[in-house]
């Protein structure tokens, strides 16, 4: 259990704007501190000698110019996340301020601050003698070679941070990296089938929020204690509200009040979906995008088309990470949870583009194009959840397309699903 808390808690931190920067700060600190401490135990016996106001100068200059440098960083920053947010979706903004370079690049300009400051202040409160003065003179020297590699990149990076096209790619890239044999497979439960024992008892929520992640393994321990199968009828990324179950518990005699407190401890629930155990939460950030480009004050289908095949790319990756483990044994024997189905990710993904953009006949046949590709990977879950929508999306396409040439074209396009052959999937 501790573990886990650890485990949210580097997570709720990984996207955090001034953690790098604060850890910067502390190798700052404590680098004034060890050449003060140095300084006084040992005696400087080189020629080299940096005075204290060659060094006091050098200190003032490459703080105020840090902090320049920073609040500028800063600005670019904050103002990247804006532009992502009004040309894709708000909640894009997360992948541009946990954006590991950029947050790398705030670190060292802050930390260069930082020392400067805690150098300037530490030579006028302190005597530090020449061995400290040097050693503070050396940080200076490394602080200044890391700055100087971490601007070079920025220079760059800033480029492209607040651009669609390296968001989309971020989108799709954390898609992907959510997608693995454990949220593939159930966080390594059994799938539940729906079926409710007769012989159970429920728990509910007590607060409210998002699911974010699940401790399986404490859980499993608990239930195999007490003798009992946990049925999790939420996973991450549901709705948690307190007239909601989180799970079953059978039989209902193994219910005491020390494993319905373990269970509710064992769910993580947020204000907000995370990234890493939610890959529908992902598709939906994609398909937001698409559904904004459709809007009418953007009108932007190619953006939409761009995003239809980049959630092929993400689906393809789920059926080949689906085939790759489907002979894995379950992990947690005395659990079961509510599996993702075809038919979720399906309609997360095409569902609003097939309705704001049955106007259009290049993304209703884009559209269509993607839905046969992922029929002819031979995933019969698949299969069948796009042929579905592809029958929604051409009757919705049929109510809204004015030309009777374009409604009578779409269909030769949207040709039968049965037809499709099937293609051997690889990475």
């Amino acid at each position: 259990m501790m573990f886990f808390k650890l485990q949210l808690w580097r997570e709720r931190l990984a996207g955090k704007l001034w953690l790098r920067p604060a850890l910067a700060s502390l190798f700052a600190l404590a680098m004034a501190m060890f050449a003060y401490w140095f300084g006084h135990k040992y005696e400087w016996e080189f020629g080299v000698e940096i005075d204290e106001d060659s060094l006091v100068a050098l200190l003032s200059i490459f703080a105020s110019s840090m902090l320049s440098v920073a609040t500028f960083t800063v600005s670019a920053i904050v103002a990247a996340a804006a532009s992502v947010a009004n040309s894709t979706t708000y909640r894009a903004s997360q992948y541009v301020l946990g954006d590991a370079k950029a947050q790398l690049v705030l670190s060292a300009f802050i930390a260069a601050f930082i020392y400067s400051i805690v150098g300037l202040l530490s030579l006028k409160a302190f005597h530090y003698g020449d061995l400290g003065r040097f050693i503070l003179f050396l940080g200076l020297i490394v602080l200044v070679v890391f700055v100087l590699i971490a601007f070079i990149n920025w220079v760059d990076h800033a480029m492209k941070l607040g651009r669609q096209e390296t968001t989309l790619s971020k989108m799709t890239e954390a898609a992907i990296q959510s997608i693995n044999p454990l949220t593939v497979n159930n966080l390594g439960a059994r799938a539940w089938d729906g079926q409710i024992p007769s012989d159970h008892a429920v728990v509910y929520f007590s607060t409210f929020g998002y699911v974010t992640a699940v401790d399986m393994a404490s859980l499993n321990t608990k239930a195999e204690q007490a003798k009992c199968q946990i049925i999790l009828v939420t996973r991450p990324g549901e709705v948690a509200e307190i007239t909601t179950p989180i799970a079953y518990i059978s039989p209902a005699s193994a219910a005491d009040e020390a494993l319905i407190k373990a269970l509710r401890e064992s769910v993580a629930v947020s204000s907000r979906r995370q990234i890493t155990l939610d890959p529908r939460y992902n598709l939906i950030n994609l398909t937001e995008t698409a559904d904004k480009a459709l809007s009418p004050g953007i009108n932007d289908p190619g953006t939409a088309i761009n995003i239809l095949n980049l959630q092929l790319k993400v689906l393809a990756h789920w059926i080949a990470v689906k085939r790759e483990t489907a002979d894995q044994a379950v992990e947690y024997q005395h659990l079961s949870m509510l599996p993702i189905s075809a038919d979720e990710l399906i309609t997360d993904s095409f569902g609003p583009v097939a309705r704001d953009g049955a106007g259009i006949l290049e993304v209703n046949i884009r559209l269509q194009k993607v839905l046969q590709a992922l029929a002819r990977m031979g995933e019969p879950e698949f299969k069948q959840a796009a042929q579905a929508m592809s029958v929604v999306a051409l009757e919705v396409a049929n109510a809204m397309l004015v030309s009777e040439s374009q409604r009578k074209y779409l269909p030769r396009i949207a040709i039968a699903f049965d037809q499709q052959p099937v293609v051997e999937l690889t990475e």
